[in-house]
């Protein structure tokens, strides 16, 4: 499952993948837009979740955190 959304004039990218012993794993990038394209920075959330939908929320709400925060734009990083 995936789902976008802006925050604060970045878009959050959240994602949740199934895994084999159950529950889900979560990570999200944050977008930055601006006239020379687009800068991604991924993040991974460390853990499992019980449901796809717990899931994107964490992926959601971290990713609000990281940009409430600040960060450096970056390539993979992780997040805990």
């Amino acid at each position: 499952m995936k789902r976008r959304e802006g925050y604060k004039g970045y878009v959050i990218e959240a994602r949740s993948h199934e895994l084999r012993d159950g529950g889900f794993s979560s990570e999200f990038s944050v977008e930055e837009h601006d006239a020379s394209g687009v800068t991604e920075t991924q993040f991974f959330l460390p853990g499992t979740f019980q449901t796809e939908e717990s899931a994107i929320k964490a992926a959601v709400q971290a990713g609000r955190v990281k940009i409430d925060e600040g960060f450096e734009p970056r390539s993979a990083v992780a997040s805990g």
